[in-house]
């Protein structure tokens, strides 16, 4: 296998560390023969290798404390249970605590020699919110459900201190941060009024090494419950206000009655028209030649105007039909009575068609 590797490849290795990762490749068998002989110079991979690797390098970048989180779950959850088990509760116990107390050393160790940078982002990794709260109910479960187990208990007890230790580990290194950071006008940890100096003042090389490792500890918002109940009391929905759609555009017709008033009025004056034509030469005209000459259309239409305004009480003219009937077998209006209009005088009432003549009545 050396041998392949230098042929195709250049590594950057030596055949002793080589030997070294292969004897540790066989001792979990990670790697295998192909075929179970003797001289074997064919081998295979075993399929966990892949996933242990991933899982290798998720612990590496997050220092194992999510699936510390997981087994503090875990051991609730087996609490939990009606048939408890009661051994796989204690190793677990163990095992968090010396967990804990492995990170709370690293922790230690690296505030007391590490750089200001790296400890910045070892605190960021182990910065996992609900860690305390996960192990203070784990220890009040464990008090509850077994009472009189004074092993358990004490493992218990040793979980809490495990963890405190731990979370002191974890505020000095950021104390240490915070500390050399600002004696040191570091760009990692400053104050504000520094920020705005050093974006004045500072030359641009050292500002484009802005935020690289910035490490931030917001303010959490204080709100008691007066301040909610306040904010309650006084809080109004947002109401939306409908608008009222603008008038659509409608092409301004005139109305109907007016146009019928009008039509009316032309109509009128139309017939006084024709009327003052009539009655052009005096105060009374004989239509009768004018009808005859006229054809039936004409005459009909003629005859009707003047019916109108004789029937208007306020219109000054008078239409008298005779009795007699001219007949003419030639002209187009073969047959007709004699018409005439005269102008009424002011006192003069307007009397209906029916006229006296020769002591007879006609009615038309």
């Amino acid at each position: 296998m050396w041998a392949l590797i230098v042929e195709r490849r250049r590594p950057q290795y030596g055949q002793e560390f080589f030997d070294s990762r292969w004897a540790i490749f066989e001792h979990y068998d990670a790697i295998q023969p192909y075929l179970a002989k003797k001289h074997q110079q064919r081998y295979a991979l075993h399929p966990a290798v892949g996933p242990a690797t991933l899982v290798h390098e998720r612990l590496r970048r997050h220092r194992g404390i999510d699936e510390l989180v997981g087994l503090l779950d875990e051991t609730r959850s087996l609490i939990g249970q009606p048939t408890r088990d009661r051994a796989s509760i204690e190793f677990n116990l163990q095992y968090c605590r010396q967990m804990l107390t492995v990170y709370a050393i690293h922790l230690e160790r690296l505030v007391a020699v590490a750089s200001i940078r790296d400890l910045a982002a070892e605190q960021r990794e182990h910065n996992h919110p609900g860690l305390s709260t996960r192990v203070k109910q784990l220890n009040e479960e464990v008090s509850g459900f077994f009472p009189g187990d004074h092993t358990l208990d004490h493992h218990a007890v040793a979980l809490v201190s495990a963890e405190q230790r731990y979370q002191q580990a974890l505020t000095a290194a950021g104390q240490r941060v915070i500390d050399q950071g600002g004696r040191s006008l570091d760009f990692e940890v400053l104050s504000a009024e520094e920020y705005l100096e050093a974006a004045r003042h500072a030359p641009l090389a050292l500002l484009s090494q802005f935020g690289d490792d910035l490490v931030v500890d917001p303010p959490a918002a204080w709100l008691d419950a007066g301040a909610l109940m306040e904010t309650v009391e006084d809080f109004a929905p947002r109401v939306r206000v409908r608008s009222r759609p603008p008038m659509p555009q409608v092409p301004q017709e005139p109305d109907p009655a007016q146009r019928m008033v009008e039509a009316r009025t032309r109509e009128r004056s139309r017939q006084e028209h024709l009327a003052e034509r009539v009655l052009l030469e005096g105060e009374e005209a004989d239509l009768t030649d004018e009808l005859r000459r006229s054809r039936w259309r004409t005459s009909a239409r003629l005859l009707a105007d003047l019916m109108g305004l004789d029937a208007d009480p306020y219109a000054p003219y008078q239409l008298r039909i005779a009795i007699e009937v001219i007949v003419d077998r030639i002209g187009w209006v073969t047959y007709l009575h004699p018409v005439y209009l005269s102008r009424r005088t002011g006192g003069q009432q307007a009397q209906p068609l029916r006229r006296r003549e020769h002591g007879r009545h006609d009615a038309l």
